[in-house]
This record gives C-alpha cells, sequence and structure tokens, in this order.
C-alpha cells in the first residue's frame, strides 16, 4: 500500500503542473489541506489515531477533508463581506488581471446598490484583463481596460487599488500576477491605499526579500527559465490591508495567522 504522505506528495504535483498558472497558490493550498485533515484535536479521542482500524481513521480524514473544502467555498463570501464596505459612491477602483476574488466583492458592492468605476490592467503577456473587464460587464459594473504601462497616468483618478493573489508569504508580502509590484510602488508614490483580497489558503510558508528569491516554479510555467516570468513579489510595505476569511488583516498579523493554521 502506498503511504499517505506519498500519495498526497504525489496528486499535489499533478496539480501543479495541471494547472495552467502560477503554482504558488496550489502548493500553499495543498500544504494546507495535508495539515488541515491530519491535524489532532484535544477534543477527538486519541484511540481514533492510535486504532488500528483503518475504516475509522478513513472516515475521519474524509470528514476533515469535507469540512476543510466547505469552509474554503465560502471563504469568498466572507471576504467580499468585509470589502464591500470600503467601496464608496463615486470611486475609481483600479485593479489588476483576473481575480475571482476581486470580482466577488465588486459584485457585492455593485449588488448593494453602489455606484462606482473600475479600471483594470490588460495584464499582458496574457492579456487576463480583458477577462476581468468583460465579466465586469456581464454585471452591469463599469469597467475599462488599460495599458499596463499607463498606472502611471491613470493612478492620480484613483481612489484605491484593489488586487488578488496567488499567495501571501510570511512577512504578508504578495505573490501575484506580474506587474502587481509596480502598480504597488505607483500607488504609495501618489498616497493611494494598496488592499489586498485573498483566501486563506494561499498564505504560504516562504520568506522571500528579493524577485530572485521566489521558487522558479512558481514564476514560471515551465522548467523554461529564459520564458516570461508569471508572477511578481510585492514586498509587505507597499500593502496597506489583506481582505481574508481570517478578517481584515496588516501584513505583519500573517505570520501570526500562518502559526495558527500550521502549529
Amino acid at each position: 500500500m502506498i503511504p499517505y504522505d506519498t500519495k498526497f506528495q504525489e496528486l499535489s504535483s499533478r496539480l501543479k503542473l495541471a494547472s495552467g498558472t502560477s503554482r504558488t497558490s496550489v502548493a500553499s493550498g495543498c500544504d494546507l489541506f495535508v495539515r488541515f485533515i491530519t491535524l489532532r484535536s484535544k477534543s477527538l479521542e486519541e484511540d481514533v489515531w492510535d486504532s488500528k482500524n483503518f475504516d475509522n481513521l478513513k472516515n475521519h480524514l474524509v470528514e476533515r477533508g469535507k469540512h476543510f473544502m466547505k469552509r474554503l467555498s465560502g471563504s469568498r463570501k466572507s471576504i467580499a463581506q468585509l470589502a464591500y464596505p470600503f467601496i464608496m459612491d463615486g470611486v475609481t477602483v483600479l485593479t489588476t488581471s483576473m481575480s475571482r476574488v476581486v470580482m466577488e466583492i465588486l459584485a457585492k458592492a455593485h449588488e448593494k446598490c453602489k455606484k462606482f468605476k473600475v479600471l483594470v490592467t490588460i495584464s499582458e503577456p496574457d492579456k487576463r484583463g480583458h477577462r476581468m473587464v468583460k465579466e465586469l460587464r456581464s454585471r452591469d459594473i463599469t469597467a475599462m481596460p488599460i495599458l499596463d504601462s499607463s498606472i502611471g497616468f491613470v493612478m492620480e483618478r484613483v481612489d484605491f487599488v484593489l488586487v488578488g493573489a496567488e499567495g501571501v508569504v510570511e512577512n504578508g508580502g504578495l505573490i501575484n500576477y506580474i506587474g502587481t509590484y509596480p502598480v504597488a510602488v505607483m500607488a504609495r508614490s501618489l498616497n493611494k491605499p494598496f488592499y489586498v483580497a485573498v483566501e486563506s489558503f494561499k498564505f504560504y510558508r516562504m520568506y522571500p526579500l528579493r524577485q530572485t528569491d521566489l521558487p522558479n516554479e512558481s514564476k514560471y510555467l515551465s522548467e523554461d527559465e529564459a520564458e516570461h516570468p508569471v508572477v511578481d513579489y510585492t514586498p509587505p510595505q507597499y500593502i496597506n490591508k489583506l481582505f481574508t476569511d481570517l478578517g481584515v488583516l496588516t501584513p505583519s498579523a500573517v505570520s501570526d495567522e500562518l502559526m495558527k493554521l500550521y502549529i
């Protein structure tokens, strides 16, 4: 019989290869899933773990997995409920690329009859921003695509920046689709708030200090380092708040939340 840890590692590797995007969120999600379903609870009878009855242990793991997925499936709605009050009538929001959790927040604000405008960077090289604009317009939300190189020009008429995340690392820094870092730098230079919307399963046990500290499996879709990187790293000092399913956090609070999740 294949050991459970070996099987989990194999399935995790398959998910990373099949993701078709940055593997950061897949890696962090898989790590947290394994940690969650194998966590020993003080309220749990010890004989569930120590028993030689395989079926009892299997049923326990399955139930823990279902609980994890239930919590995961509701995370975006929880984040939207926390974040939408920050969107006031008449504001202009700048976002980058395509983010489902950002979409959820904007849709919630629109549902509450708030009037606002969204600027979306096209996000080269695959132009994901066009998908975001199309989805926003399908929900009757005013949205306009902008060139990645135009952020310096448009930033002065933006009220705040709201982006999603591929991952949030231990120091509260952000790994997200390429082009996010210069947006954050420009926002800081013009004193515009920079917010991140992220599910807690994307909290990642990594501590990069510069772009080159990101592992190649996070930066590239293949092993060819000559290709265009798909993500960049934004240091925590450029981030004002993180909207998460654990609450509204500052970057410095991320390490505490990671300790709670993994210890």
